[in-house]
């Protein structure tokens, strides 16, 4: 079993970071984007759904396992319209999301989030129906995972940090994904102990 959480940890990084790199080299696929996902000022609604697992990162010492179901419904608003041009041409995204993640393998912790320092770049091109994103981010939560984590959390307030890629597949009204992120949870040295915890989390996305 902690050979299998291990592997849990790290493959889905290796994973995700070997589908970006491939969906960039590749050719435009068949399919016209509308101009919904396109247009300067036009915005949507969505929710990403998954698992998370944390790891021992950085090394140097071990850190309390958590499992959690992660869900957080979002909000996003093109800033730029469509910019750039060859394999960076894309759309500049600010992001706003809220939600729950509750612990699985321990006594259904809780931690509620908001994130409203968001951005994520799709590189979008009109003549293909799907765009590898990248998505950097801060938010706020509050939680008890300070009770199973009491060597890395320090009170129940704590900082968001977000890190991730994904591949987004649109349709002409909405859009599904596939999404890895880092985050990281600790409270900026407000109480100690302020060690933090990182996760991984892979999600599924829907956006209308």
């Amino acid at each position: 079993m902690p050979k299998l959480m291990k592997l849990l940890r790290r493959s889905p990084v290796i994973v995700m970071a070997l589908v970006f790199i491939a969906l960039l080299a590749q050719p435009s696929m068949a399919g016209e984007l509308s101009t919904k996902w396109l247009d300067k000022s036009s915005s949507s609604v969505g929710l990403q759904a998954g698992f998370g697992v944390t790891d021992d990162i950085p090394g140097g010492r071990d850190r309390t396992d958590l499992s959690f179901l992660f869900f957080f419904p979002n909000y996003q608003h093109n800033l730029t319209g469509l910019i750039g041009e060859s394999f960076y041409q894309g759309v500049l995204h600010w992001q706003v999301e809220a939600g729950v993640a509750s612990v699985v393998n321990q006594d259904g912790e809780y931690l509620i989030g908001v994130s409203p320092l968001m951005l994520q770049y799709k590189f979008l091109n009109p003549k293909r129906s799907w765009a590898p994103n990248l998505l950097i981010g801060a938010g706020f939560a509050l939680t008890d995972w300070d009770e199973p984590a009491a060597d890395e959390l320090g009170g129940e307030f704590q900082f968001l940090l977000h890190g991730g890629a994904g591949i987004e597949f649109f349709q002409d009204t909405w859009s599904y994904s596939l999404n890895y992120r880092l985050l990281h949870v600790s409270n900026a040295g407000i109480e100690r102990p302020n060690v933090g915890l990182n996760a991984h989390v892979i999600s599924l996305g829907l956006n209308f």
